[in-house]
């Protein structure tokens, strides 16, 4: 990565959490505290339920630290916890865990035991507990320490009366993850380093205080001061946006990221883009990025007030794309660049797409996608999933190559991820891996791609739809979508460790995505789907579908150990593919006009149990 290592703050931290763990150690010799695991392996299950030796009281919690210091050091290089440096568990036994922070919490384990003699959590239990679960972050602590995290966020909870941790089982990224160290996606050899935050050359501080769920004022915009930070800034470094006292809020109108640059913005602070449509002009997006080694990073939010009424008008940006392709602006797109990184951001309310990624080499990690980011509008308009109309959350478009989408959330009115290949060369080399989505419309290729998309990799993913309020084909897990008039050639996919919950269409593969026809005809081979189970949860019937175009363009797909829960031989649809069943089980079997199947199936396997798949949203 071009990103230059984290400041000399984080060093400090670093040796401050030695020290502190040096002092652990010696409470432990001195039989003050329960001998409890220092941490856990990130994965493995905590051994906290053993009775702990020689355990006081609970001393060790009421000592514990329940923020640690040097959170900001933390949130700025991504690689220590933000939120804390140390958590001593309460309880005799109560051991030292590190409290999980936005990325890349270094042991992810929470307190093992807790109680005299594991019986009880003893007098410091409760405030060992408290401890862990106050850093930033906590608030995804169920697929945190479970899991990995997403992003690293992870926040031990000191155990109770001897209980594991909340820290203890694998989860979010299983084996593959690595969850040895505690961060999403460490240990996958298939992945880069995570990034790292650059130095900043200017911080700008916030100039609006905007409450949650309020409007940010349009009279004076921040635009031209956040433009010529950007131009100013050295290649290599970053641009802050952070707060100031009660001010956590900018505005601002369409932003050019020059080449080398990087636009940070900090936790607690939220960049939104105006409502008013005259400051877009022809403006196709807030933020315009093209060039090499540019990011846009850090532990805020970029707000599109997608649902929002524009400036003058009763209509919002998705009431325009309503009932057509609309012509709203994305949030953010990358035309032409390499080396782009996304990391930690959060992005909310685009007025139509979230990122359209066009890039030769690019990295999305530990970004978080949800629109709506709220039940209802200023006007007291509802606003859910239905009607956030063509809010895509991440589309590698056009050229992008060589690229990762890894440990994110996506939570959106339309397809969490959309490949689209539509350029000459098309989209290959792309790896999307240990990601948990919500609502969506799926992890789709398509609907364009006359230049093919060949050589995808997708792994350890959930497809949430359980309490979503969606259905048909606003409710999808994997999907190619394509018609004659836009297709091409899907090569060489693969989706493994797939999990989906209470979906109309756990898997999808069409080539009449609509009714447009030409010459360009869609067709889809050496795709493979293995280790997939679709849960049945809630009101949705599972349907799968396996449709090529003609005799003369099969799609050949192979299925091992997929299991989709009350699937009917009546809701399964297939013509002109070649299907492979095995060696794992396959608990459905297609059938219809040219369709042949070859049964390779051994024995019976077990399902994938989809442990740690779920996260809030």
């Amino acid at each position: 990565m071009s990103f230059l290592a984290a400041p000399a703050p984080l060093f400090r931290v670093r040796f401050s959490l030695a020290k502190l763990s040096l002092v652990s150690i010696s409470l432990c010799a001195a039989g003050l505290v329960g001998c409890g695991n220092s941490s856990s392996s990130g994965g493995a299950k905590s051994s906290g339920g053993v009775v702990a030796s020689g355990g006081m009281s609970g001393s060790a919690g009421t000592a514990g630290l329940a923020a640690g210091t040097g959170g900001e050091t933390a949130t700025t290089s991504g690689t220590i916890a933000a939120g804390g440096t140390t958590v001593i568990t309460g309880g005799a036994g109560g051991t030292v865990a590190t409290a999980g922070g936005k990325p890349g919490g270094t042991n992810g384990a929470g307190g093992a035991t807790a109680g005299a003699g594991g019986t009880s959590p003893g007098a410091g239990g409760k405030t060992g507990a408290a401890g862990g679960a106050t850093g930033p972050g906590g608030t995804t602590g169920e697929t945190g320490g479970t899991s990995g995290g997403l992003g690293g966020k992870t926040v031990a909870t000191g155990g109770a009366a001897g209980t594991s941790s909340a820290g203890g089982s694998p989860g979010s990224g299983g084996t593959a993850d690595g969850g040895s160290s505690g961060s999403c996606g460490a240990s996958d050899t298939n992945l880069p380093a995570e990034p790292t935050i650059p130095p900043a050359c200017t911080t700008l501080q916030a100039t609006q205080s905007v409450a949650a769920g309020a409007l940010p004022n349009e009279t004076s915009l921040d635009t031209s001061a956040i433009q010529k930070a950007l131009n100013g800034c050295a290649s290599g470094q970053a641009v802050k946006l952070t707060t100031s006292g009660a001010n956590n809020a900018f505005i601002t109108g369409p932003l050019t990221l020059p080449a080398g640059v990087t636009l940070w913005v900090d936790a607690g602070t939220t960049l939104y883009a105006t409502r008013d449509t005259k400051v877009w002009g022809s403006a196709s997006e807030l933020i315009s990025v093209s060039g090499a080694n540019s990011g846009i990073v850090g532990d805020g939010i970029i707000d599109g007030q997608g649902g929002e009424p524009n400036v003058g008008s009763s209509q919002s940006w998705w009431d325009q794309n309503a009932g057509s392709s609309g012509n709203s602006p994305a949030l953010i797109s990358v035309r032409g660049a390499t080396k782009f990184t996304l990391y930690r951001i959060t992005l909310h309310n685009s007025p139509k797409f979230h990122v359209k990624l066009g890039a030769a080499g690019f990295v999305v990690w530990g970004v978080t996608i949800k629109a709506p980011s709220k039940a209802t509008n200023s006007a007291g308009t509802a606003l859910n999933y239905s009607n956030a109309h063509n809010t895509d959350g991440i589309d590698p478009g056009e050229a992008a190559s060589d690229g990762f989408i890894v440990c994110s959330k996506i939570s959106t009115g339309d397809d969490h991820i959309a490949i689209k290949g539509s350029s000459s060369t098309g989209v290959k080399n792309v790896i999307v891996a240990h990601n948990r989505f919500g609502a969506g419309h799926g992890m789709s290729i398509g609907s364009e791609f006359t230049g093919g998309v060949s050589d995808v990799k997708v792994y350890d993913l959930s497809i949430d739809g359980q309490n979503m309020g969606t259905s048909g084909g606003s409710s999808n897990g994997i999907r190619i979508k394509s018609d004659s008039s836009r297709g091409g050639l899907v090569n060489n996919v693969t989706y493994s460790d797939i999990c989906v919950r209470n979906l109309s269409n756990p898997i999808l593969l069409t080539p009449k995505y609509s009714s447009s026809t030409g010459s360009s005809i869609p067709q889809y081979t050496n795709i493979k789907i293995s280790n997939f189970h679709g849960l049945s949860a809630g009101s949705n019937t599972p349907k799968v579908t396996l449709d090529g175009y003609d005799a003369s363009h099969l799609n050949s797909v192979t299925l091992d150990n997929v299991i989709i829960d009350g699937i009917s031989a009546a809701n399964v649809t297939a013509s002109y593919t070649n299907v492979t069943l095995g060696p794992g089980d396959v608990n459905f079997t297609p059938s219809g006009a040219s369709v042949t199947v070859t049964d390779s199936k051994s024995g019976t396997s077990t399902p994938n149990p989809c442990t740690n798949k779920w996260v809030s949203f």
